[in-house]
């Protein structure tokens, strides 16, 4: 009996002090940022991401590599618009986009700490706007935290809200990432 209490107390020691090596990430951020090259007045935006990040184990030998799908959401409100109000009322107020996005995590050392660059593609939607997007991010990880830095482009056939069939918003990031 003495023996399967040391067996056990020894693996949950050594299970604890071990650092888990997960393979699957959910990202969730803050987003602030501005639409430089809007015909409105420029006040900041804000909005979110929520992601899903995996090893990427096909291309990469290393492991320290990931595939990203991410929905990404953001409010640019002007005039007389609100950064939350702005959202989902009628009046033109706030030029707001949700963007599916697909990417590719590059990292040194792997997720949990260090420089990553992660471009990403996908599309922009918003009210009656539809746009090829690009939303390149770039940052620090330390301890499953991210400041980063980001530009959502979005190449559209028609005008959208900022009227402009383009739009270019930078900005930083903060995310906290929960290892599955």
């Amino acid at each position: 009996m003495k023996k399967v209490y040391f067996t056990l107390l020894f693996t949950i020691v050594i299970l604890m002090s071990a650092k888990g090596q997960y393979n699957n990430y959910i990202r969730i951020s803050g987003d602030i940022g501005i639409v430089t090259n809007s015909e409105r007045d420029k006040k900041f935006g804000a909005g979110g991401t929520i992601a899903w990040l995996t090893v990427d184990n096909y291309v990469s030998s290393t492991g320290n590599n990931f595939i990203s799908l991410s929905i990404k959401g953001f409010n640019n409100p002007y005039g007389e618009g609100k950064l939350v109000s702005s959202i989902l009322n009628n009046a033109d107020d706030g030029f707001n986009y949700i963007m599916p996005l697909v990417g590719y995590r590059i990292t040194k050392i792997g997720f949990e700490d260090g420089l990553f660059f992660e471009p990403r593609i996908g599309a922009a939607f918003g009210g009656n706007y539809a746009a090829f997007a690009f939303a390149p991010l770039a940052g620090y990880s330390f301890q499953n935290i991210e400041l980063s830095i980001f530009v959502d482009m979005g190449f559209g056939s028609k005008n959208s809200a900022i009227r402009k069939k383009n739009f270019v918003t930078p900005g930083v990031s903060i995310a906290y990432n929960l290892g599955m």
